[in-house]
This record gives C-alpha cells, sequence and structure tokens, in this order.
C-alpha cells in the first residue's frame, strides 16, 4: 500500500506541475479576456456576476492572476484525483476497479481543462475539492474531519457565485454538510435542528461575505444577470419555435416581420443561439422587445405549439449532450483571443502559438471520442448514483448522495436553459461524475460484496 500511495503521489504531482507549465498563462477566450479586463479597470464590462473576475484580480493583475488561476486548476483537480485513490480500503479492490479508477482520473479531459481560464472551470474545481473534501471527511474523525468538512463548506458558499446555476450544486452539498457537522451533536432533537440550521446560516453568511467583498473589488452592472439571462433563453426558444413551427403556421403570436421569422428560419440551429443573433433583421426584432413583450410572447408561444416548443428544446440539448457533431461546439480551447480593445487595455495580444497549436491538434484527435461527449459523463454519473443506492450506507451514502443529487440537478438545469452546445457547460458534471466513480471503484467491492468497506482510520 504504502509503495502504491507513493506511486500517485508521483505521477499526479508530476502531471499536475507539467500541465501547469504547459498552460501558463492560460488558454483565453473572450470570456477570459472579459473577466481579466474587468479586474483591470475594477468594473463589471458585461452582465454576468462578478466572483468569478473578483477572483482573478485577488490572484493578480493580468497573466499573473491567469497563471495563478491556472496552476490552482491543475494542483487542486490532481489534488483531489490523489486524495481519492489514495483513499481506498485496506482490502484491496477488484484489479479492474482500481484500473478504470485511474483510468477516470487519466481522462484527458482534464489535461486540456485545467488550462483554460473560464468560470465553468473554476465551477468545477470548486465542486470537486468540496465533494472530494466531504468523500474523505467521512471516513474521518477529531479535527481532520472538522478540518475538511469546513473547508468543504467555504468552497460550497461560493458556488452561487461563480455562476448562477451554482447554487443546483451547493445547496445539495450545504444540507449534507449542515448535517455532518452537526452529527456528534448531544442535545436533545431541538438543540441538534438548531445547531444544523445555525450551519446553513453560517453557510449563507459566507456567501454574502464573499458577494460583498468580490462587489467593493470589482462593481457590477446595474442590470441584473439573472434577468438579462432569461431574456437571451427565452429569444432562443422564441426562434425555435418559429423554425419548428407547423407547416403553413403564420406564427402571429411572435409579432415578428415576415422578413424576420424567414431569417430565422434559414439561419436557426439547435446547436447554439448564435447563428441567429448575427442577422441584422433577427437582432433588431428581439432588440425592440420589452422584458414584458419577451415573457407574453414566450407564453403565447408555447400555449400556441408546445409540440414546437418541445422539439427546439430536445433537440438543443441532444447536441449539448454531444449527441451530434461536436465541431461547433467549442469542445476545448487553446490559444488567446479577446475584444481588441480589451486586450490592448491588457497589453495582451491574440495569438496562437507553437504550444496552443499543438495543445489544439491533439484535442480534435478527440473529437469523436467520448472524452468530449457529455453523455459519456452522464452515463458515469448514471453508474455512480446506482452504485450509491445499492452498495453505500450512513454517511458515505449521505456524501455520494448529495454528490449525485448536484450534478443531476445541473445536468437537468440545461434541459430548459441551454443556448448552445458547448461543452464547457456540463463540465461540472464530468468532474463530479468522475471524483464519486473514483471513490466507488476505491472504496466498494462490486462484484463480490454487499458490505460496504472502510478503512480503519
Amino acid at each position: 500500500m504504502a509503495a502504491n500511495r507513493k506511486l500517485v503521489i508521483v505521477v499526479f504531482s508530476a502531471i499536475a506541475v507539467m500541465l501547469a507549465a504547459i498552460h501558463a498563462p492560460g488558454q483565453m477566450s473572450v470570456d477570459s479576456v472579459s473577466a481579466l479586463y474587468e479586474g483591470a479597470i475594477k468594473q463589471a464590462a458585461g452582465w454576468g456576476p462578478t466572483f468569478f473576475s473578483a477572483f482573478l484580480k485577488w490572484l493578480g493583475d493580468g497573466v499573473v492572476g491567469s497563471s495563478l488561476f491556472v496552476a490552482i486548476n491543475c494542483y487542486a483537480t490532481y489534488g483531489c484525483m490523489a486524495a481519492l485513490l489514495m483513499s481506498r480500503s485496506d482490502q484491496s479492490v477488484s484489479k479492474w476497479q482500481e484500473c478504470v479508477a485511474w483510468l477516470l482520473a487519466l481522462n484527458p479531459l482534464f489535461m486540456f481543462y485545467v488550462g483554460i481560464v473560464w468560470k465553468d472551470v473554476m465551477l468545477t474545481t470548486v465542486a470537486m475539492v468540496a465533494g472530494t473534501c466531504m468523500l474523505l471527511a467521512a471516513d474521518r474523525e477529531g479535527r481532520a474531519r472538522y478540518a475538511l468538512l469546513i473547508t468543504a463548506a467555504v468552497l460550497a458558499s461560493s458556488m452561487v457565485l461563480i455562476r448562477q446555476q451554482g447554487i443546483l450544486l451547493s445547496a445539495p452539498f450545504a444540507l449534507v454538510l449542515a448535517g455532518m457537522i452537526t452529527r456528534g451533536w448531544r442535545g436533545r432533537w431541538l438543540g441538534r435542528s438548531v445547531a444544523f440550521c445555525a450551519c446553513l446560516a453560517a453557510m449563507v453568511g459566507a456567501t454574502a461575505s464573499l458577494d460583498t467583498l468580490s462587489n467593493k473589488t470589482i462593481r457590477p452592472q446595474a442590470a441584473s444577470p439573472i434577468s438579462v439571462g432569461f431574456l437571451t433563453i427565452r429569444a432562443y426558444d422564441i426562434a425555435g419555435m418559429i423554425k419548428y413551427a407547423k407547416s403553413g403556421d403564420t406564427d402571429v403570436w411572435a409579432g415578428a416581420s415576415e422578413q424576420a421569422k424567414a431569417e430565422i428560419r434559414s439561419e436557426y440551429s439547435p446547436q447554439r443561439i448564435d447563428t441567429i443573433w448575427h442577422v441584422p433583421e433577427v437582432r433588431n426584432y428581439f432588440n425592440s422587445l420589452s422584458a414584458e413583450q419577451y415573457s407574453s410572447i414566450w407564453m403565447a408561444g408555447i400555449k400556441y405549439n408546445p409540440a414546437a416548443y418541445l422539439d427546439h428544446r430536445i433537440r438543443a440539448f441532444a447536441y449539448l449532450l454531444g449527441l451530434g457533431s461536436v465541431d461547433g461546439c467549442v469542445p476545448a480551447y487553446w490559444g488567446v483571443a479577446g475584444v481588441p480593445e480589451q486586450m490592448a487595455a491588457l497589453s495582451f495580444r491574440e495569438e496562437m502559438d507553437d504550444r496552443a497549436r499543438i495543445i489544439g491538434r491533439a484535442a480534435h484527435k478527440l473529437y469523436r471520442t467520448p472524452v468530449f461527449r457529455n453523455w459519456f459523463y452522464a452515463l458515469i454519473l448514471l453508474a455512480g448514483t446506482v452504485s450509491t443506492i445499492c452498495r453505500t450506507r450512513k454517511e458515505q451514502r449521505w456524501v455520494c448522495g448529495a454528490i449525485a443529487v448536484a450534478a443531476w440537478l445541473y445536468l437537468s438545469s440545461f434541459v430548459p436553459t441551454t443556448i448552445a452546445c458547448d461543452f464547457r457547460y456540463l463540465y461540472p458534471v464530468a468532474g463530479l461524475a468522475s471524483i464519486l466513480a473514483i471513490y466507488l471503484l476505491t472504496q466498494t467491492r462490486l462484484l463480490r460484496s454487499n458490505t460496504w468497506v472502510t478503512s480503519s482510520k
């Protein structure tokens, strides 16, 4: 066992160091550059939450912040993998289980994504570390247990601020964390309930404190990011319902010109909203609508032809899962690109150097494999969920269940909200499904026993 632990430490430390060196200062898209630019001017330039930009600012300006972000991703992600592989029980598990666990930990997906400066990557890293801390805490007592739980609680408190849908990951984590922290509370039911609620209140307070600190670092836009997001989703739904309307349907409910509707039918794609947004007539139509009109037209379209809405949503989600071509779905990203004015302010230049080209060629070779297909990670999550139900018990079941529920909630939330098939949107699901599977593979004798095997630590 000692030799195996040394092997794990050496392999994953080497991978983390190598990837941090390869990717630094990070692969940066328009969103990445915008986040760094917001840190430079201390003002939100877009409508999204400011926490990601503030975090980069706290790490340092420009390439310093992005380089440290990449390093943290590398060490945190592969630290999780190593910790879970080393957490295996004293009684050996099947060789095939250990091999599968290693394959999941060495998945090329993480080798690409730890180097991309995206809020989806940050959310995934935070969720993976929080989940790993909870899994490790379930097998420990004393100070080590509470140190892990407090770390997980602080990280779970930040998820809501990284991305709006982060609350779907944070809520299940928070409930189970509060239960784990108060597990040993001595007293009557009322006392334990008060302690449980106090833990939840503390995590809410931590979220509020981090939000205040973030807004002091970067002043947010006056417009609500949630409202802007809803309008974008409804615009895509309206376009989809016009596209998939029955033959001969006049689409009077949409209130759009015949030219705008014709352009929508011609340019719409279930892969992403971008294909219609560049068309002037279509853009002018949507820009002319107020928030109230968006809502009324959206509801009228669903009532008038619910089948068209379902058709649009099913097709869009299928592309997000990777059931079609992924060429237009940004499976991975490499190089540096951004808005020219923001690039100039940061003293960046748009480039694709030799290192980025090597990363790009390697990514392209994996486009046809399950590595960049979200359905693959949904299947891993399904297997982990079934194993959690059938093979775990007591506190391990609650922790594994929280991870599985969080991942399923996050995955399901994109059924009515996806506006593009970009792989990164479900990257948190891939991360959580992987750590859950690795833990279960290294802790449970899946084919030989119905009894949970725990280590005597």
